[in-house]
Protein backbone atom coordinates (compact mmCIF):
# COMPACT_ATOMS: atom_id res chain seq x y z
CA UNK A 1 0.00 0.00 0.00
CA UNK A 2 1.36 3.83 -0.72
CA UNK A 3 1.84 5.95 1.72
CA UNK A 4 -0.52 8.62 0.89
CA UNK A 5 -4.24 8.23 -0.29
CA UNK A 6 -6.38 10.39 -2.13
CA UNK A 7 -9.81 11.29 -0.23
CA UNK A 8 -11.62 14.00 -1.85
CA UNK A 9 -9.66 17.02 -2.43
CA UNK A 10 -7.57 16.10 0.29
CA UNK A 11 -4.58 13.70 0.33
CA UNK A 12 -5.09 11.28 3.52
CA UNK A 13 -1.52 10.43 5.21
CA UNK A 14 -0.73 7.03 6.62
CA UNK A 15 -0.18 7.58 10.20
CA UNK A 16 3.37 6.69 11.11
CA UNK A 17 3.93 9.39 8.02
CA UNK A 18 2.28 11.65 9.80
CA UNK A 19 3.52 10.62 13.19
CA UNK A 20 7.08 11.07 11.27
CA UNK A 21 6.37 14.92 9.87
CA UNK A 22 5.24 15.99 13.30
CA UNK A 23 7.96 15.29 15.19
CA UNK A 24 10.43 16.40 12.72
CA UNK A 25 8.29 19.80 12.72
CA UNK A 26 8.47 20.02 16.43
CA UNK A 27 11.15 22.34 18.24
CA UNK A 28 13.04 20.55 20.17
CA UNK A 29 13.50 19.88 23.37
CA UNK A 30 9.47 19.31 23.89
CA UNK A 31 7.56 17.73 25.63
CA UNK A 32 4.65 15.59 24.30
CA UNK A 33 1.52 15.13 26.65
CA UNK A 34 -0.72 12.43 24.67
CA UNK A 35 -4.57 12.43 25.23
CA UNK A 36 -5.27 8.99 25.46
CA UNK A 37 -9.03 7.76 25.62
CA UNK A 38 -8.43 4.04 24.62
CA UNK A 39 -9.99 4.40 21.25
CA UNK A 40 -8.73 3.38 17.95
CA UNK A 41 -7.47 6.94 17.27
CA UNK A 42 -5.59 8.37 20.19
CA UNK A 43 -4.51 4.93 20.97
CA UNK A 44 -3.30 4.89 17.38
CA UNK A 45 -1.70 8.39 17.78
CA UNK A 46 0.18 7.07 20.96
CA UNK A 47 1.27 3.86 19.51
CA UNK A 48 2.96 5.78 16.19
CA UNK A 49 4.72 8.65 17.99
CA UNK A 50 6.53 5.55 20.45
CA UNK A 51 7.46 3.78 17.67
CA UNK A 52 8.73 6.93 15.77
CA UNK A 53 10.52 8.19 19.29
CA UNK A 54 12.15 4.37 19.73
CA UNK A 55 13.25 4.47 16.39
CA UNK A 56 15.19 8.13 17.42
CA UNK A 57 16.47 8.16 21.05
CA UNK A 58 18.15 11.04 20.64
CA UNK A 59 15.55 13.04 19.44
CA UNK A 60 15.11 15.21 22.82
CA UNK A 61 11.75 14.67 22.50
CA UNK A 62 10.02 13.05 26.08
CA UNK A 63 6.41 11.27 25.51
CA UNK A 64 3.62 10.94 28.43
CA UNK A 65 0.10 10.15 28.21
CA UNK A 66 -2.81 10.89 30.10
CA UNK A 67 -6.24 9.76 30.43
CA UNK A 68 -9.27 11.74 31.63
CA UNK A 69 -11.97 9.69 32.89
CA UNK A 70 -15.43 12.16 32.36
CA UNK A 71 -17.45 9.50 34.97
CA UNK A 72 -20.51 9.72 32.76
CA UNK A 73 -21.07 6.11 32.31
CA UNK A 74 -20.13 2.69 33.96
CA UNK A 75 -17.03 1.50 33.17
CA UNK A 76 -15.20 4.73 32.33
CA UNK A 77 -12.43 4.20 35.68
CA UNK A 78 -11.55 0.14 34.44
CA UNK A 79 -11.21 1.41 30.78
CA UNK A 80 -8.79 4.22 32.20
CA UNK A 81 -6.58 1.18 33.92
CA UNK A 82 -6.73 -0.56 30.55
CA UNK A 83 -5.33 2.17 28.96
CA UNK A 84 -2.79 2.73 31.74
CA UNK A 85 -1.50 -0.95 30.94
CA UNK A 86 -1.65 -0.29 27.51
CA UNK A 87 0.81 2.52 28.28
CA UNK A 88 3.02 0.64 30.04
CA UNK A 89 3.69 -2.01 27.21
CA UNK A 90 5.19 0.98 24.90
CA UNK A 91 6.74 2.41 28.39
CA UNK A 92 5.03 5.55 28.53
CA UNK A 93 4.43 7.82 31.71
CA UNK A 94 0.45 7.65 32.46
CA UNK A 95 -1.49 9.49 34.32
CA UNK A 96 -6.00 9.40 35.44
CA UNK A 97 -7.68 12.54 36.09
CA UNK A 98 -11.17 12.45 36.90
CA UNK A 99 -14.10 15.18 36.38
CA UNK A 100 -15.18 15.82 39.33
CA UNK A 101 -18.08 17.86 40.57
CA UNK A 102 -21.86 17.58 39.48
CA UNK A 103 -22.04 17.60 35.81
CA UNK A 104 -24.71 19.90 33.72
CA UNK A 105 -28.31 18.96 32.59
CA UNK A 106 -27.79 20.33 29.49
CA UNK A 107 -24.83 20.55 26.86
CA UNK A 108 -23.01 18.25 28.17
CA UNK A 109 -20.68 17.77 25.30
CA UNK A 110 -19.29 20.95 25.32
CA UNK A 111 -18.83 21.09 29.48
CA UNK A 112 -17.12 18.15 28.85
CA UNK A 113 -14.89 19.56 26.70
CA UNK A 114 -13.71 22.56 28.37
CA UNK A 115 -13.39 19.77 31.94
CA UNK A 116 -11.06 17.83 29.42
CA UNK A 117 -8.47 20.55 28.04
CA UNK A 118 -8.89 22.51 31.65
CA UNK A 119 -7.42 18.63 33.18
CA UNK A 120 -4.64 17.97 30.48
CA UNK A 121 -3.68 21.68 30.68
CA UNK A 122 -3.01 21.68 34.37
CA UNK A 123 -1.74 18.06 33.93
CA UNK A 124 0.90 19.57 31.16
CA UNK A 125 1.79 22.11 34.05
CA UNK A 126 2.78 19.43 36.52
CA UNK A 127 4.72 17.23 34.60
CA UNK A 128 6.43 19.94 32.44
CA UNK A 129 4.85 19.05 28.95
CA UNK A 130 5.02 22.14 26.34
CA UNK A 131 1.74 20.72 24.08
CA UNK A 132 -0.78 18.40 23.98
CA UNK A 133 -1.78 16.11 20.97
CA UNK A 134 -5.36 15.02 20.46
CA UNK A 135 -6.14 12.31 17.60
CA UNK A 136 -8.30 14.10 15.50
CA UNK A 137 -8.69 12.68 12.28
CA UNK A 138 -9.59 13.33 8.37
CA UNK A 139 -13.21 11.66 9.53
CA UNK A 140 -13.70 13.98 12.33
CA UNK A 141 -13.07 17.03 10.18
CA UNK A 142 -15.49 15.86 7.18
CA UNK A 143 -17.84 15.34 10.30
CA UNK A 144 -17.33 18.64 11.11
CA UNK A 145 -17.51 20.38 7.87
CA UNK A 146 -20.34 18.16 7.04
CA UNK A 147 -22.28 19.62 10.77
CA UNK A 148 -21.27 23.28 9.79
CA UNK A 149 -22.79 23.12 6.22
CA UNK A 150 -26.08 21.80 7.41
CA UNK A 151 -26.73 24.64 9.73
CA UNK A 152 -26.14 27.44 6.89
CA UNK A 153 -29.01 28.48 4.78
CA UNK A 154 -28.78 28.30 1.49
CA UNK A 155 -27.07 30.35 -1.05
CA UNK A 156 -24.59 31.18 2.23
CA UNK A 157 -21.15 30.53 1.99
CA UNK A 158 -18.94 27.65 2.52
CA UNK A 159 -18.86 25.49 6.04
CA UNK A 160 -15.40 27.24 6.93
CA UNK A 161 -12.31 26.42 7.66
CA UNK A 162 -13.01 23.01 9.56
CA UNK A 163 -10.95 21.80 12.81
CA UNK A 164 -7.79 23.39 13.24
CA UNK A 165 -4.28 21.80 12.80
CA UNK A 166 -3.09 23.93 16.33
CA UNK A 167 -5.38 25.70 18.88
CA UNK A 168 -3.73 27.38 21.98
CA UNK A 169 -6.16 26.70 25.08
CA UNK A 170 -6.67 29.43 27.99
CA UNK A 171 -3.26 31.14 26.80
CA UNK A 172 -1.15 28.65 28.05
CA UNK A 173 -0.96 25.53 25.69
CA UNK A 174 -1.08 24.30 22.67
CA UNK A 175 -3.12 21.73 21.21
CA UNK A 176 -2.23 20.14 18.25
CA UNK A 177 -3.86 17.31 16.25
CA UNK A 178 -1.07 15.56 14.26
CA UNK A 179 -3.53 13.01 12.43
CA UNK A 180 -5.89 15.65 11.12
CA UNK A 181 -4.90 14.29 7.53
CA UNK A 182 -5.34 10.40 8.53
CA UNK A 183 -8.25 8.33 7.60
CA UNK A 184 -9.54 6.08 10.79
CA UNK A 185 -9.46 2.85 8.99
CA UNK A 186 -5.97 3.13 8.32
CA UNK A 187 -5.68 3.89 12.01
CA UNK A 188 -6.92 0.68 12.49
CA UNK A 189 -4.97 -1.61 9.41
CA UNK A 190 -1.62 0.34 11.96
CA UNK A 191 -3.10 -0.66 14.94
CA UNK A 192 -4.28 -4.73 13.86
CA UNK A 193 -0.66 -4.95 11.65
CA UNK A 194 0.94 -4.59 15.32
CA UNK A 195 -1.26 -6.76 17.10
CA UNK A 196 -2.90 -3.83 19.32
CA UNK A 197 -6.56 -3.58 20.06
CA UNK A 198 -8.27 -0.12 21.54
CA UNK A 199 -11.57 0.49 22.84
CA UNK A 200 -14.70 1.45 21.80
CA UNK A 201 -17.18 3.87 23.22
CA UNK A 202 -20.37 3.06 23.71
CA UNK A 203 -21.38 7.20 23.27
CA UNK A 204 -20.08 6.79 19.19
CA UNK A 205 -23.19 5.19 18.28
CA UNK A 206 -25.50 7.62 20.31
CA UNK A 207 -27.53 8.70 17.83
CA UNK A 208 -28.74 11.65 20.85
CA UNK A 209 -25.06 13.53 19.71
CA UNK A 210 -25.19 15.25 16.28
CA UNK A 211 -21.82 14.06 15.27
CA UNK A 212 -23.08 10.41 15.26
CA UNK A 213 -25.72 11.60 13.21
CA UNK A 214 -23.89 12.84 10.56
CA UNK A 215 -21.26 9.82 10.91
CA UNK A 216 -23.71 7.17 10.15
CA UNK A 217 -25.00 9.62 7.58
CA UNK A 218 -21.81 10.21 5.86
CA UNK A 219 -20.80 6.71 6.00
CA UNK A 220 -24.81 6.10 3.56
CA UNK A 221 -23.51 8.78 1.24
CA UNK A 222 -20.33 9.79 -0.89
CA UNK A 223 -17.86 11.11 1.72
CA UNK A 224 -15.24 12.20 -1.44
CA UNK A 225 -18.08 15.01 -2.19
CA UNK A 226 -16.96 16.52 1.00
CA UNK A 227 -14.28 19.69 0.72
CA UNK A 228 -11.63 19.39 2.70
CA UNK A 229 -10.05 23.10 3.26
CA UNK A 230 -6.51 24.30 2.42
CA UNK A 231 -5.45 23.99 5.70
CA UNK A 232 -6.60 27.36 6.88
CA UNK A 233 -3.67 28.60 4.72
CA UNK A 234 -6.20 31.35 3.22
CA UNK A 235 -7.95 32.52 6.82
CA UNK A 236 -4.12 32.68 7.87
CA UNK A 237 -4.11 35.09 5.08
CA UNK A 238 -6.76 37.00 6.19
CA UNK A 239 -5.64 37.41 9.53
CA UNK A 240 -3.22 39.08 8.35
CA UNK A 241 -4.55 41.36 6.31
CA UNK A 242 -6.68 42.20 9.20
CA UNK A 243 -4.09 42.56 11.32
CA UNK A 244 -2.99 45.36 8.97
CA UNK A 245 -6.13 46.87 8.93
CA UNK A 246 -6.23 47.04 12.65
CA UNK A 247 -2.79 49.11 12.59
CA UNK A 248 -3.98 51.91 10.28
CA UNK A 249 -7.13 52.05 11.32
CA UNK A 250 -8.30 51.03 14.96
CA UNK A 251 -7.67 52.45 18.22
CA UNK A 252 -8.63 51.23 21.56
CA UNK A 253 -9.65 53.37 24.06
CA UNK A 254 -9.21 52.60 27.50
CA UNK A 255 -10.27 49.02 26.92
CA UNK A 256 -13.88 49.71 26.39
CA UNK A 257 -14.38 51.99 23.09
CA UNK A 258 -12.98 50.89 19.90
CA UNK A 259 -12.29 53.75 17.07
CA UNK A 260 -12.38 53.18 13.71
CA UNK A 261 -11.51 55.39 10.91
CA UNK A 262 -13.23 56.54 7.75
CA UNK A 263 -10.77 55.19 5.82
CA UNK A 264 -10.70 51.80 7.51
CA UNK A 265 -14.45 51.23 6.36
CA UNK A 266 -13.64 51.12 2.45
CA UNK A 267 -11.66 48.37 2.52
CA UNK A 268 -12.62 44.76 0.83
CA UNK A 269 -15.72 43.14 2.82
CA UNK A 270 -13.95 39.97 3.29
CA UNK A 271 -11.16 42.11 5.55
CA UNK A 272 -13.62 44.17 7.50
CA UNK A 273 -16.26 41.43 7.86
CA UNK A 274 -13.70 39.03 9.28
CA UNK A 275 -12.16 42.02 11.61
CA UNK A 276 -15.66 43.47 12.62
CA UNK A 277 -17.04 40.65 13.78
CA UNK A 278 -14.15 39.66 16.11
CA UNK A 279 -14.16 43.07 17.48
CA UNK A 280 -17.53 42.57 18.34
CA UNK A 281 -16.95 39.84 20.05
CA UNK A 282 -14.37 41.27 22.09
CA UNK A 283 -15.66 44.38 22.79
CA UNK A 284 -19.06 42.54 23.67
CA UNK A 285 -17.18 39.97 25.83
CA UNK A 286 -18.22 36.76 23.42
CA UNK A 287 -16.60 33.79 23.00
CA UNK A 288 -18.14 33.32 19.76
CA UNK A 289 -18.45 36.28 16.82
CA UNK A 290 -21.71 37.13 15.90
CA UNK A 291 -23.60 35.22 13.44
CA UNK A 292 -23.27 35.66 9.39
CA UNK A 293 -26.94 37.19 9.39
CA UNK A 294 -25.89 39.60 12.09
CA UNK A 295 -23.05 40.61 10.73
CA UNK A 296 -24.52 40.82 7.26
CA UNK A 297 -27.06 43.63 8.41
CA UNK A 298 -24.09 45.49 10.26
CA UNK A 299 -22.40 45.68 6.84
CA UNK A 300 -25.22 46.42 5.20
CA UNK A 301 -25.62 49.52 7.69
CA UNK A 302 -22.39 50.68 7.25
CA UNK A 303 -23.00 50.36 3.52
CA UNK A 304 -25.90 52.80 3.80
CA UNK A 305 -23.06 55.49 4.98
CA UNK A 306 -25.92 57.17 7.34
CA UNK A 307 -24.77 58.21 10.62
CA UNK A 308 -27.10 56.08 13.53
CA UNK A 309 -26.78 53.18 15.88
CA UNK A 310 -27.36 49.78 15.30
CA UNK A 311 -26.36 46.62 18.42
CA UNK A 312 -25.29 42.93 17.45
CA UNK A 313 -23.78 40.45 19.65
CA UNK A 314 -24.13 42.73 22.69
CA UNK A 315 -22.11 45.88 21.00
CA UNK A 316 -23.02 49.42 19.83
CA UNK A 317 -22.18 50.05 16.45
CA UNK A 318 -22.36 53.85 16.45
CA UNK A 319 -21.65 55.25 13.03
CA UNK A 320 -20.29 58.97 12.60
CA UNK A 321 -19.36 61.19 9.96
CA UNK A 322 -15.84 60.13 10.82
CA UNK A 323 -15.86 56.56 12.01
CA UNK A 324 -17.00 53.73 13.65
CA UNK A 325 -17.10 53.28 17.14
CA UNK A 326 -17.99 50.25 18.92
CA UNK A 327 -18.81 49.84 22.83
CA UNK A 328 -20.69 47.08 24.56
CA UNK A 329 -24.03 47.83 25.20
CA UNK A 330 -25.29 48.31 28.81
CA UNK A 331 -28.02 45.73 29.56
CA UNK A 332 -27.49 42.14 30.65
CA UNK A 333 -24.38 42.39 32.29
CA UNK A 334 -24.17 40.37 35.30
CA UNK A 335 -22.27 41.30 38.62
CA UNK A 336 -19.52 39.12 39.56
CA UNK A 337 -19.04 37.83 43.30
CA UNK A 338 -15.21 37.01 43.83
CA UNK A 339 -13.96 35.89 47.43
CA UNK A 340 -10.68 37.27 48.80
CA UNK A 341 -7.37 35.39 46.67
CA UNK A 342 -10.01 34.49 44.04
CA UNK A 343 -10.13 35.79 40.09
CA UNK A 344 -12.94 35.21 37.30
CA UNK A 345 -14.10 36.87 34.09
CA UNK A 346 -15.68 39.90 34.75
CA UNK A 347 -18.97 40.37 31.39
CA UNK A 348 -16.62 38.48 29.43
CA UNK A 349 -14.07 41.35 29.03
CA UNK A 350 -12.28 41.63 32.13
CA UNK A 351 -10.16 39.20 34.38
CA UNK A 352 -10.67 40.60 37.81
CA UNK A 353 -8.08 38.82 40.83
CA UNK A 354 -8.99 40.15 44.25
CA UNK A 355 -5.99 40.32 46.56
CA UNK A 356 -7.74 42.59 49.35
CA UNK A 357 -9.45 40.45 52.26
CA UNK A 358 -12.92 41.13 51.89
CA UNK A 359 -15.25 39.41 49.38
CA UNK A 360 -16.00 41.98 46.23
CA UNK A 361 -18.49 42.81 43.91
CA UNK A 362 -17.78 43.62 40.61
CA UNK A 363 -20.75 45.26 38.40
CA UNK A 364 -21.01 48.26 35.36
CA UNK A 365 -20.34 51.42 36.52
CA UNK A 366 -22.88 52.82 35.20
CA UNK A 367 -22.98 57.05 35.85
CA UNK A 368 -19.88 56.69 38.03
CA UNK A 369 -17.82 55.24 35.60
CA UNK A 370 -14.78 56.78 34.87
CA UNK A 371 -11.44 56.69 32.90
CA UNK A 372 -9.47 58.96 30.84
CA UNK A 373 -10.47 59.55 27.04
CA UNK A 374 -9.26 61.41 23.93
CA UNK A 375 -10.86 64.97 23.97
CA UNK A 376 -11.58 64.71 20.14
CA UNK A 377 -13.56 61.21 20.92
CA UNK A 378 -17.63 61.78 20.41
CA UNK A 379 -19.14 62.44 24.26
CA UNK A 380 -22.04 60.38 23.64
CA UNK A 381 -19.89 57.52 22.48
CA UNK A 382 -17.44 58.39 25.58
CA UNK A 383 -20.56 58.51 27.98
CA UNK A 384 -21.72 55.06 27.02
CA UNK A 385 -18.16 53.29 27.18
CA UNK A 386 -18.10 54.82 30.62
CA UNK A 387 -21.30 53.35 31.73
CA UNK A 388 -19.70 49.72 30.91
CA UNK A 389 -16.40 49.58 32.97
CA UNK A 390 -16.16 47.96 35.80
CA UNK A 391 -16.71 48.94 39.27
CA UNK A 392 -15.47 47.19 42.66
CA UNK A 393 -17.76 47.42 45.58
CA UNK A 394 -16.36 45.52 48.98
CA UNK A 395 -19.67 43.32 50.17
CA UNK A 396 -18.98 44.60 53.97
CA UNK A 397 -18.96 47.88 52.90
CA UNK A 398 -15.15 48.95 53.51
CA UNK A 399 -13.41 51.02 51.08
CA UNK A 400 -10.07 48.92 51.24
CA UNK A 401 -10.42 46.62 48.08
CA UNK A 402 -7.50 45.48 46.08
CA UNK A 403 -7.47 44.20 42.33
CA UNK A 404 -5.79 43.59 39.66
CA UNK A 405 -8.03 44.59 36.36
CA UNK A 406 -6.62 42.89 32.72
CA UNK A 407 -8.93 43.00 29.57
CA UNK A 408 -9.76 39.65 28.50
CA UNK A 409 -10.19 38.68 24.74
CA UNK A 410 -13.05 36.10 24.87
CA UNK A 411 -12.91 34.86 21.21
CA UNK A 412 -9.44 34.15 21.58
CA UNK A 413 -8.13 34.09 25.71
CA UNK A 414 -9.72 30.53 25.75
CA UNK A 415 -9.25 28.55 22.67
CA UNK A 416 -7.44 30.58 19.50
CA UNK A 417 -7.08 28.74 16.52
CA UNK A 418 -3.51 28.97 14.67
CA UNK A 419 -5.40 30.13 11.66
CA UNK A 420 -6.13 33.78 14.13
CA UNK A 421 -2.67 34.22 15.60
CA UNK A 422 -1.89 37.08 13.61
CA UNK A 423 -4.90 39.18 13.90
CA UNK A 424 -5.11 38.16 17.73
CA UNK A 425 -1.34 39.29 18.78
CA UNK A 426 -2.24 42.60 17.02
CA UNK A 427 -5.25 42.69 18.81
CA UNK A 428 -3.57 42.10 22.36
CA UNK A 429 -1.23 44.79 21.91
CA UNK A 430 -3.67 47.53 20.94
CA UNK A 431 -5.09 46.65 24.70
CA UNK A 432 -1.38 46.73 26.20
CA UNK A 433 -1.35 43.12 26.43
CA UNK A 434 1.73 40.42 25.80
CA UNK A 435 1.50 38.49 22.43
CA UNK A 436 -0.09 34.69 22.64
CA UNK A 437 2.42 31.86 23.23
CA UNK A 438 3.62 30.92 19.71
CA UNK A 439 3.00 27.55 18.24
CA UNK A 440 5.49 24.95 19.16
CA UNK A 441 6.06 23.71 15.54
Amino acid sequence: MSNDAVTGAATAQMPDIAAAHFIDSLFKPAHILVAISGGSDSTGLLAALAEQLKSSPNSDIALSAATIDHGLRVGSAEEARDVAAFCATLGVPHIVRRWEGEKPKNGIMAAAREARYGLLADIAAEISANLVVTAHTLDDQHETLAMRAARLREGEGGAGTGIADATLFDRRLWIVRPFLACRRADIRDYLMGRGMSWLDDPSNEDVRYERVRTRKRLAEGDIASISVPDGGVARAALSAEAAAWLDRHVTVNADVLCAIGRDGLAVDEAVLSYALSYLAAVFGGGSYRPGRERMRRVLDFIGEDRPGRRAAGGVVFDLRRDGLYLMRESRDIRPLVLASGTDGVWDGRFRIANHGPTTIRVEAAGASGWAKFAERLPKGAVQRARAVLPRIVACDGDNDTSVAIAPYLAPFDRFLTRFDLTFADRLAACFGREAYMPPPL
